[in-house]
């Protein structure tokens, strides 16, 4: 690897960052827009000179530290690693749908990684504190209203356990769909500046290593084993975990979209399928691990 900085390149490319970086600190709501792009100048740096790029992060984050805003800091420095994850991949002609999920996977572990960092040193309120707040709040209009129980409080648990064993698989979704927008958007970008990108195969073509589900049943597993007093190793697992599940529920969209595709369904019918699926996630994840694992399409073809 070459050592030498292009001097042009970097300045373009801190000047960019910086300026997203200014514009999310004074206007929060317009990061909507502007994150699905921030990744464009460094992915393009890490595939032409990564010299190049060292030097960009280096001062983009040091311009960020002087903001004095953690919260900002922590949006760069994961973006700028869903960066290196993209320009990586396509530096390895890896397809767009692995590039989606793998990616997808990163920056899961690492968005779940920073809340609980920012959960541990006080930046961000704990999910049991949220939930306990609206908890009270919830009872205090139950008791105004003269209707609360113990039948209404074991219904208004039951549902809050559910909500708060829920966030992690809502900031996978929400990753998921940044990072989807992310490619469509940057990616005939990065092909204006020469840079080969690959395009979406159909989603019946997609296909999950068997890995996958080896590593599904080692985290299932532990978690059989895995107590809340463990704090470090239970959010590990648990959130890895949730990670899987919806690698292995993209994959059984894959195969209900195969089977409509032979069957030749209609459009309705197969919305309906896939409507189905959302609703009853644990049979969808059973045909997920089990397309893996003994590759249910090649039946379906046949």
């Amino acid at each position: 690897m070459s050592f030498k900085v292009d001097i042009k390149a970097t300045i373009v490319a801190t000047i960019l960052l910086a300026l997203c970086m200014v514009i999310i600190n004074f206007v929060p709501i317009l990061a909507i827009i502007i994150l699905p792009f921030v990744t464009v100048p460094a992915t393009i740096l890490w595939y032409r000179s990564k010299p190049s790029f060292f030097v960009t992060v280096v001062v983009t984050l040091c311009v960020t530290v002087l903001f004095s805003n953690v919260y900002l800091l922590t949006i760069m420095a994961l973006m700028i690693f869903m960066s290196v994850f993209i320009g990586q991949l396509l530096i390895e002609r890896t397809s767009k749908e692995r590039i989606l999920y793998l990616v997808t996977a990163f920056m899961s572990i690492l968005t779940i990684g920073s809340v609980l960092i920012l959960q541990i040193v006080g930046k961000l309120p704990l999910a049991s504190e949220l939930i306990s707040r609206y908890h009270d709040l919830v009872v205090s209009y139950f008791e105004m209203g003269g209707t609360f129980n113990s039948d209404v409080e074991k219904t208004l648990q039951a549902s809050l356990d559910i909500l708060q064993a829920s966030i992690p698989g809502y900031i996978i979704f929400w990753v998921f769909l940044l990072v989807l927008v992310n490619i469509v958007v940057t990616f005939p970008i990065l092909r204006k500046f020469k840079i080969a990108t690959p395009v979406f195969r159909p989603l019946f073509m997609w296909q999950i290593n068997r890995s996958v589900v080896s590593v599904f049943v080692v985290v299932v597993l532990m978690s059989l084993f895995v107590t809340k007093e463990n704090v470090v190793l239970y959010g590990i697992v648990t959130n890895l975990q949730y990670v899987l599940e919806w690698v292995i529920f993209i994959q059984a969209l894959s195969l209900f979209h195969l089977f409509v595709k032979v069957k030749k369904l209609p459009i309705v019918v197969a919305v309906l399928i896939f409507i189905i699926a959302f609703i009853f996630k644990p049979i969808a994840y059973l045909f997920g691990l089990m397309d893996i694992w003994f590759n249910l399409k090649q039946r379906i073809k046949k």
